[in-house]
């Protein structure tokens, strides 16, 4: 016959056991198992998909703190869903600048103390991507001063840190505020219009008048080129003509101001006839010395380039 089970050894042997594992997750987890950490609320815009219990907050980077909760709201009045996400902070170990640093015990006083001078300083917590293998989301905090901080003001027994959109949800944002379909009807407003004016007969017109003018032009310019030959030799000819000439009125000249003397009428006639002819070589000169570099000046005129006319 069995003997019967002693009660008071198995309840002893309960509370050791239970003991045991109390002190494996006290010394597993440096204590946090205990702590009393602050908590917060935030409301998020838009979808929160990938945001979980667990979740981590960040600030820049170093944990600061864990997702312990993602709700739901409704409100009656205007039929919107608000989405709560409640979160624990005081997993890391801040120490300040002066040498504070406050006891574990005290550390969810400090931080409630500093909360509002903190959000005055810009304090915002944004959704941010953990994983985009897992579309895993985590809750992120940093400074945003030029983001106004804007509070959903729903009772709750948590203080609440105001939140901003994502980039994602920003960049949305902007696209909506396109006016794409305003920007199409532009365009194929621009394109009819243009694909009228190509196919206008005023168009066909125009560009048989400018072919008409270009095949004239050229012809032109061709019975030119094969008649400025001919004119170029003939003015070098009567340039060179003239110079002989003006040497030969220079000798009579001052054969005659030998005689007459340097105040005889016919000598005063004879210096203007010989500047007028000097002047009138140089002219012709000139003109055959443009006519063979730019032949089409005889059409277009004499180019000019910079630094002068040439």
């Amino acid at each position: 016959m069995s003997k019967p089970v002693n009660k008071t050894v198995i309840g002893l042997f309960v509370v050791v056991a239970v003991g045991l594992v109390v002190l494996a997750v006290a010394i597993l987890g440096s204590g946090k198992f205990f702590q009393d950490k602050a908590k917060f609320v935030m409301y998020f815009e838009g979808s929160v998909k990938g945001l979980a219990v667990g979740s981590p907050v960040v600030f820049r980077g170093v944990r600061v703190g864990t997702v312990t909760d993602v709700g739901m709201l409704f409100n009656q009045k205007d039929l919107s869903v608000l989405i709560p996400v409640h979160v624990e902070i005081g997993e890391a170990d801040v120490q300040v600048i002066d040498g504070f640093r406050p006891k574990r015990g005290d550390r969810k006083k400090v931080l409630y103390g500093y909360l509002d001078a903190l959000i005055k300083q810009g304090l915002r917590a944004q959704l941010e991507m953990q994983s985009f293998v897992t579309g895993q989301l985590l809750v992120a905090l940093d400074f945003y001063p030029e983001k106004p901080a804007k509070f959903v003001h729903v009772p709750s027994k948590y203080p609440e840190i105001p939140t901003i959109p994502t980039q994602l949800q920003l960049l949305t944002r902007r696209m909506e505020q396109i006016p794409i379909e305003q920007i199409a009807q532009k365009m194929q407003s621009t394109l009819d219009g243009i694909e009228r004016l190509v196919n206008s007969p005023e168009t066909a017109r125009m560009a048989a008048s400018i072919a008409q003018t270009f095949d004239e032009t050229r012809a032109l310019a061709h019975t030119v080129e094969n008649q400025v030959g001919p004119l170029v030799k003939s003015l070098t000819k009567t340039s060179d003509e003239a110079v002989v000439t003006l040497q030969k009125v220079q000798l009579v000249a001052r054969s005659i101001e030998k005689t007459a003397g340097e105040d005889s009428p016919v000598v005063y006639r004879l210096n203007k006839t010989l500047t007028e002819l000097e002047r009138t070589s140089r002219s012709l000169r000139f003109l055959a010395e443009t006519l063979e570099e730019q032949p089409e000046s005889l059409i277009f005129g004499k180019k000019t380039i910079k630094g002068g006319s040439k």
